[in-house]
């Protein structure tokens, strides 16, 4: 979602929906909770499930409590991400089905268009609009 915001040119780093004092991509937050669920949820309870990743697919947890997957299954992760953002559905801007990658890269786009005529509505609003552009 970073890649996509960056290649429609808006700023990453502010959201609406998601917020703290942290120097986070916001906006790539806020956009991606559509996708969470049907790419990255079911991925990963896909992959438990059908024991592609085994609990030695993780490594021991690191002093902070973070768990990291091994080189391997990291690989195996990665693949099976781009197979499912790959997957097509039914868009509602869409004649034909289309991969997930085009719908999210299409809620970027949308976003956008909604910068940009909010900026011409509201002339005094001309900083913010800039701000949400990179």
């Amino acid at each position: 979602m970073l890649s996509l915001l960056h290649l429609e040119g808006l700023n990453p780093y502010l959201g609406n929906l998601h917020r703290n004092d942290r120097h986070e991509a916001h906006l790539a937050f806020d956009l991606m909770e559509e996708f969470r669920s049907p790419i990255v949820d079911t991925l990963v309870l896909t992959l438990l499930n059908q024991q592609v990743l085994k609990p030695d697919a993780f490594l021991p947890p690191k002093a902070n409590g973070a768990v990291y997957l091994t080189d391997d299954a990291r690989r195996r992760y990665l693949q099976a991400f781009e197979d499912r953002i790959m997957t097509t559905l039914h868009h509602p801007d869409a004649r034909d089905p289309v991969p997930y990658f085009h719908s999210a890269q299409r809620s970027c786009n949308l976003v956008l268009k909604a910068v940009t005529l909010w900026g011409r509505e509201f002339a005094g609003s001309s900083a913010r609009v800039a701000a949400m552009l990179t």
